[in-house]
């Protein structure tokens, strides 16, 4: 309660908001005895307060005041559906997903407090920061809470976004906050001039410090520079602290106040000129590597999301015909059909025929949502049963998509042990340099006093672990950008880690290491007549399975029929229905019930009476016999395939004889399979096709899939893979091996430069100008080796 006595003396006749400041209204919420204009004023204080963060009232007065303006700015436009429906990313009864731009995100408490923001409304489901672009996705619920309301919430908070329509049709990668450069504008313009007064100073003229009062000049100048440009270092030490934790900023934020205020000791007092040369030049330089930090990672980032195109296409109608287009070609306006367990690319609208869709992707929830001719859906469902014939009613976003694919809902426990390394490195490392840091101001002070100063801050500038925490980021960044030019995409830099863990791959048959546009259907049963043959084609088309493609393939005529009903049973077959006319497809187990020994193949059963089958002849992928014998040299090898064994006596012909193959295994056997040889120790990476082993995908330590000419790929995967780059597997998940390599050399790296500046700032032998000088560069040196090291060992790998 002591914190909050600053706000007690607002109760009196005019009671003021102790969140916002604002006057409140008769039958005002009291809690704690303090007023609140409003219950969001009031949740606010009570989330703060229930999670220690109670100081956030002392730091600052009227914090949901810092955007006043803002908080009042009329929101009104934000109850036009048509508005709403074009600011939103997903739109459903129970849940809507929006993405806003929050230029005040500026530290991690910030990010504390967002990701917390669903403590403040039932309405608002959850939220997802991402700091370096300043946005927050938040997800919320309709029926409790309008956008208008969202947006009016975060505005009360301090967070107000920046609502520009206009954006919404630029590809615009991230925010660019511009501050860095005022801050640096202004770090350089001090350093230069304080420096330039100081010249009397350098060359001995003592006197004419004080008689032109150069020294208060000085201040004056360096007052902006440390209240300004160096103010993130300072709120961000001072939050941690708050927080209890431990961070690089804090001996940042000691050395800055320590040289800032000696300084002004020394210059009041008459017994020194100070050190604020090397303030302004400390900052300054500190801020360069900043720059240079966030510029080359929103490089990284915005060739990576943006440039890389993203392994997914779709069938489209032109001139009557379907015909497979690439994701960036895709134009609103454009009609497509999206078949069974492939996304929606793009947003659109449902036209003919009802539609399943499961927003899994999207939501995390696997619950059906049935749409209706004329709905909406959105970019990121699955469709489930029959195909979907929609409209695009906005050009798709290879953004969303790929964040979509990161999404939270799809972690499960596999999280990197480098990363926590690192993070325990950076935490011990700051304790470790504030320790060496006083003992060297205790040993210097009864040393030589005049050296205590510049040694004391050396320690605290030239020591940091920064460039120990930009070593993963920006080598395996640049190693994740590098692949998606090549056509193997990893979802993010934690896969590059369990990739060089693993020692047992699984191979799914159909579809991966057999190549579906070779596959050739040879119908040996009774042949069908022609409006037999457009009832099976009809059918096939709808489904992405090889195995379909392959049957589509083998029969002429057209495939212009619309079935009434469509079902595809996973890893089994499909059942359409044409004018009261069944279609039935499949294998001899789904169409019979039981095996037959005398058809291994394809089955048709047209209105209940078996019509015919075909036999399917499959061939290996280029390069895959090689490929497996090679890691075979290193990994345990399985092939996994839910087809009968026909084919295993040529496989075991062709792959090596240590081998392990399974057949006739549905997908929960897959999933079964994996699990096993995890209980028994082995690290498991599953290379699928998204179709029949998406369990199979998520359960492994490391999910691949084969990317071909559609968009089946599951969200569960780790990877994807382009079809044509699959003989270069091996390469690449040689070169992840190799890149540990590249993070050790990083991590020695920092870790020489750190010893040798230790060794000169502990002796009093690095001025702390020299210091600051020092560390920007040991970040700017670590970031350009990860960059080199992981370009160049791609391309030695040619």
């Amino acid at each position: 309660m002591e914190v909050f006595q600053v706000h007690q003396s607002r109760q009196a006749a005019t009671q003021h908001c102790t969140h916002c400041g604002d006057t409140c209204p008769d039958n005002h919420p009291v809690f704690d005895q303090l007023p609140f204009c409003c219950q969001g004023c009031e949740m606010v204080y009570i989330v703060l307060k229930e999670n220690g963060l109670s100081d956030y009232y002392a730091y600052t007065q009227n914090p949901g005041a810092t955007q006043k303006s803002a908080t009042q700015k009329n929101y009104t436009f934000l109850d036009d559906a048509d508005v709403v429906s074009r600011l939103l990313s997903f739109q459903e009864q129970h849940l809507c997903k929006i993405t806003f731009t929050l230029p005040q995100i500026h530290c991690a408490s910030c990010v504390w407090l967002l990701e917390h923001i669903n403590k403040l409304h039932a309405g608002i489901l959850g939220s997802r920061v991402n700091f370096l672009a300043r946005t927050a996705t938040i997800s919320y619920d309709p029926g409790h809470i309008t956008l208008r309301e969202l947006v009016e919430t975060l505005a009360r908070i301090g967070y107000a976004p920046e609502l520009n329509l206009q954006k919404l049709d630029t590809d615009q990668s991230f925010l660019t906050d511009r501050t860095i450069y005022y801050k640096l504008g202004l770090a350089g313009f001090a350093f230069g001039n304080i420096m330039l007064l100081s010249f009397p100073e350098y060359l001995g003229f003592e006197e004419a410090s004080v008689n032109m009062y150069i020294g208060y000049i000085n201040i004056v100048l360096s007052l902006p520079v440390i209240l300004y440009s160096g103010f993130d270092y300072l709120r961000s030490a001072w939050w941690t602290l708050r927080l209890r934790q431990i961070n690089i900023d804090i001996p940042i934020a000691v050395g800055m106040l320590t040289l800032f205020f000696r300084s002004v000791y020394e210059i009041i007092s008459t017994t020194g000129e100070g050190y604020l040369d090397s303030l302004a030049g400390f900052i300054f330089f500190l801020l360069v590597g900043k720059w240079f930090q966030q510029y080359t990672f929103h490089s990284i980032s915005f060739d990576r999301n943006y440039k890389s195109y993203f392994p997914i296409s779709a069938l489209v109608r032109q001139s009557g015909n379907w015909q497979s287009r690439s994701l960036d070609k895709l134009e609103a306006g454009d009609e497509l059909m999206v078949r069974h367990e492939e996304i929606i690319p793009g947003d659109g609208k449902v036209l003919h025929a009802p539609a399943t869709i499961d927003y899994s992707f999207v939501t995390g929830e696997s619950a059906a949502i049935e749409k209706q001719p004329g709905n909406t859906v959105f970019a990121g469902g699955k469709v489930v049963g029959s195909p979907v014939q929609m409209v695009l009613t906005r050009k798709p976003d290879h953004s969303y998509l790929a964040s979509l694919w990161d999404e939270d809902a799809f972690r499960i426990d596999k999280e990197s042990k480098t990363q926590t390394l690192i993070a325990h490195i950076g935490k011990y490392f700051t304790a470790t340099i504030l320790s060496v840091a006083v003992l060297t101001l205790i040993y210097w002070l009864t040393v030589d006093k005049s050296l205590a100063f510049n040694a004391f801050t050396a320690v605290l500038i030239v020591a940091c672990p920064c460039a120990l925490a930009l070593a993963l980021p920006f080598s395996y960044g640049n190693i994740l950008r590098l692949l998606g030019r090549r056509f193997f995409y990893l979802k993010n830099v934690q896969v590059i880690d369990r990739i060089q863990l693993t020692d047992h791959i699984i191979f799914d048959k159909t579809g991966t290491i057999t190549d579906h546009r070779s596959m050739v259907a040879h119908i040996q049963g009774d042949a069908l007549q022609d409006k037999e043959k457009q009832l099976v084609k009809s059918a096939v088309f709808r489904s992405s399975h090889p195995l379909s493609k392959a049957l589509y393939a083998a029969l002429d005529g057209p495939a212009d029929l619309i079935p009434d009903q469509f079902e595809e049973v996973t890893g089994q077959g499909i059942v359409a229905k044409f004018s009261g006319v069944q279609v039935k497809i499949g294998s001899p187990s789904f169409i019979f019930g039981t095996e037959k020994e005398n058809i291994q193949g394809v089955v048709v059963e047209i209105d209940g009476l078996y019509k015919t089958w075909f036999q399917i002849s499959h061939q290996l992928r280029e390069g895959v016999v090689p490929l497996i014998h090679t890691l075979s040299k290193k990994y345990s090898i399985t092939i996994l395939s839910g087809d009968n064994n026909r084919e295993e006596d040529s496989l075991k012909k062709q792959l090596p004889p240590m081998t392990d193959m399974i057949f006739y295994q549905s997908p929960k056997d897959k999933l079964a399979y994996v699990q096993k040889l995890q209980a028994n120790g082995a690290r498991v990476m599953m290379v699928g096709d998204g179709l029949n082993d998406a369990g199979a995908l998520m359960q492994s330590d490391v999910g691949i899939v084969i990317s071909e000419d559609s968009n089946n790929f599951t969200p569960a995967c780790d990877a994807i893979l382009g079809a044509a780059a699959f003989p270069q597997l091996l390469k690449y998940l040689t070169y992840l091996q190799k890149a540990r390599k590249i993070i050790i050399g990083a991590f020695v790296l920092a870790f020489l430069y750190n010893v040798a500046g230790l060794y000169f700032a502990v002796q009093g032998a690095l001025s702390p100008v020299v210091a600051a000088i020092l560390m920007p560069l040991s970040s700017v040196t670590v970031m350009t080796y990860g960059l080199l090291a992981s370009s160049l060992g791609l391309r030695w790998m040619k």
